[in-house]
């Protein structure tokens, strides 16, 4: 993907139907790995990610007709990865098996930067997402990770723009608080 934020979001969502006419095959490995990337900035365990998002693109594929009337087929995956990581860290937490204290975080994230270029590289951004309250990083992961305009962000997350550009703000605000402005300030162009 080339960078995001220079990307219409017109475009992406031509891009978006193109891969789904295209075929399922090409569909899965066009969004698989940034379905992967996005759980692991948003989830406490990174060993969830592949997990979540094969479930996510199995769901896909057996509603593959429905997705091909969608304008936006990609923003379907990663609301239906969202919220299936969200179960999947609910029933830990109800099990208490779900380590969400620093140090965990800190020893889960250098295991997926060891697997992972992309995460070794964003290892302080992801470790500062982490962090922030799960709508903030929601926001932050779509908006500048995934390349969704704010717009796009709220009709993924189902919140009003008002909010996304309130989580938004809020959320640079604490990471620029956490890393420093130059480490925040990074987040553009970045994708998943």
């Amino acid at each position: 993907m080339t960078d995001s934020q220079d990307r219409d979001p017109a475009d992406r969502g031509h891009q978006a139907r193109a891969l789904c006419m295209a075929g399922f095959d090409a569909f899965y490995m066009f969004y698989r790995t940034r379905l992967v990337r996005f759980v692991k900035v948003q989830g406490s365990n990174a060993s969830w990610a592949e997990d979540v998002a094969d479930d996510t693109m199995m769901a896909a594929l057996d509603k593959w007709d429905f997705l091909l009337t969608y304008d936006r087929p990609d923003s379907w995956l990663f609301k239906v990865a969202s919220r299936k990581l969200r179960q999947l860290e609910a029933q830990a937490r109800r099990h208490c098996y779900l380590k969400e204290d620093l140090a965990s975080s800190s020893s889960d994230l250098k295991i997926a930067a060891a697997q992972d270029e992309w995460v070794a590289d964003h290892l302080d951004l992801i470790t500062g997402m982490r962090s922030l309250p799960r709508r903030q990083c929601d926001v932050i992961a779509l908006h500048h990770f995934g390349g969704y305009s704010i717009r796009e962000t709220a009709q993924i997350l189902e919140i009003k723009v008002a909010t996304v550009k309130t989580h938004l703000y809020r959320g640079l605000q604490a990471l620029r608080q956490h890393q420093g402005a130059p480490a925040a300030a990074g987040l553009t162009g970045r994708t998943l």
